[in-house]
């Protein structure tokens, strides 16, 4: 068995943020399911390209300091409906060491236990960092490829790969770039005309640009439909001023930290600040997924493989693809107000919002939401009282915003623990006013 098939987690590599005191049951029985889902599952659960958050969820609860108990119902809660990842009939492996069967294959969910195969080949011979570099930031027309696609589908392969990379965990990576090389392309258009943009654009602030977003109009244009699209397909149709806004964050070599901290803020203030009173509090599904994945970027500034240049690519990517983001689900309006004087349903610290999280039957989105919202906290903090126009959320508001989620996704049928589409009034509309739930 490739060593980088094998799941081996511990203490010592628990991810940037976790509860101080891991449980070493806990501890063998997620390498336990974490292997299974390995060993067994596709990546995508249906034909629709939904994904499988398995993998998410056992890892940010972990960390999160849940049980061996509470890992083995929160896995059985996800295993029912994956889909094995072996192909349904047996046929030899493609030749993906062959560039042009590399390509021909991408896109394709039916190869993606192929990848799998071909990535932990190539880890086992040259190391995760080596392999990471060269299929998605070499100049080789695969990774010219891959790279977009790893921002595909709301962030879903970043943040999986990111997992990977957070804990330490080869295998987890493997999955990663193979479903990054089995996911669509649309991304690629926009991202790559906000790279040419870029070229003759100056550098301005994430929260500049999300207001010039909305007062721009974009987030209202036809092509968004009613801002719950699943597919990247709407960003084929997007107007060129959003990609032009979006070129214009920038990130330097010298300024990854404060620029990742910018990042962070402002994902989390999207994300609670856009509340449609006197609709009850509600978080966004899809703004949901940039603050998910904003843990990533911080961690792999400790990578030591990546090269500055490298970590700033791959963070600025992420950067733009906030901005689009806030505009695809409608540009809604933000208010700080709505964070700032949030009064929790049940008060009390960080750790008693993770009892909560890991008490609730969750599919891993929520649970992702508050580890990075806490390890959001502690990343920014320097940079508090610097600059409050680039770094819009401090001190307790990160805690705020965990409660906004913990307080209004329980309890809800599954469709409606999150509004889809905050900036379209026709996706509050199954929610009550405050006050009459």
């Amino acid at each position: 068995m490739p060593r980088s098939s094998i799941v081996k987690l511990s203490a010592q590599n628990a991810g940037l943020y976790h509860v101080p005191k891991l449980n070493d049951e806990a501890t063998r029985k997620a390498n336990e399911l974490l292997q299974a889902n390995h060993d067994k599952f596709h990546i995508f659960f249906n034909d629709r390209g939904f994904h499988n958050h398995t993998a998410h969820y056992l890892l940010s609860a972990y960390a999160l300091g849940a049980t061996a108990e509470e890992l083995q119902r929160m896995n059985d809660s996800q295993v029912t409906m994956q889909v094995p990842r072996q192909p349904q009939v047996d046929r030899v492996l493609k030749d993906l060491s062959d560039p042009t069967t590399f390509l021909e294959c991408m896109s394709k969910p039916e190869f993606f236990h192929d990848y799998v195969h071909f990535f932990e080949a190539e880890v086992d011979k040259k190391g995760v960092g080596p392999v990471v570099r060269e299929y998605l930031l070499s100049d080789t027309p695969i990774a010219k490829e891959m790279l977009p696609r790893l921002y595909a589908s709301f962030l879903h392969p970043l943040i999986h790969l990111g997992f990977g990379l957070e804990f330490d965990q080869p295998a987890i990576t493997v999955e990663g770039l193979a479903q990054t090389a089995v996911h669509q392309n649309e991304v690629a258009s926009i991202l790559l005309a906000a790279q040419q943009s870029s070229q003759t654009t100056p550098s301005r602030p994430m929260l500049d640009l999300i207001h010039e977003v909305h007062r721009s109009g974009i987030g209202q244009h036809p092509c968004w439909g009613n801002g719950a699209t699943i597919p990247d397909s709407p960003l084929l149709a997007a107007p060129a001023e959003l990609s032009a806004i979006a070129g214009a964050w920038q990130v330097r070599p010298d300024d990854l930290e404060a620029k990742t901290a910018e990042m962070v803020s402002v994902c989390a203030y999207f994300t609670a600040a856009a509340q449609r009173p006197p609709k009850k509090v509600k978080l966004d599904f899809f703004f949901m997924h940039n603050v998910n994945c904003s843990i990533f970027m911080s961690a792999m500034l400790a990578l030591p493989w990546l090269r500055r240049n490298e970590k700033a690519r791959l963070l600025e990517w992420k950067g733009r693809c906030d901005i689009i983001a806030y505009a695809n689900r409608g540009a809604p309006p933000l208010d700080v107000d709505e964070i700032v004087g949030y009064v929790p349903k049940v008060p009390g610290g960080w750790m008693d919002v993770f009892k909560r999280v890991n008490d609730f039957d969750d599919d891993s989105h929520l649970t992702k939401l508050v580890r990075a919202l806490a390890a959001g906290e502690r990343f920014c903090k320097p940079y508090e009282g610097v600059d409050d126009a680039r770094f819009p959320v401090r001190g307790d508001m990160y805690l705020k915003i965990a409660h906004m989620a913990v307080d209004t996704v329980p309890g809800e049928t599954y469709f409606n623990r999150w509004v889809r589409g905050a900036g379209f009034p026709s996706q509050w509309e199954p929610f009550p006013n405050r006050g009459e739930e």
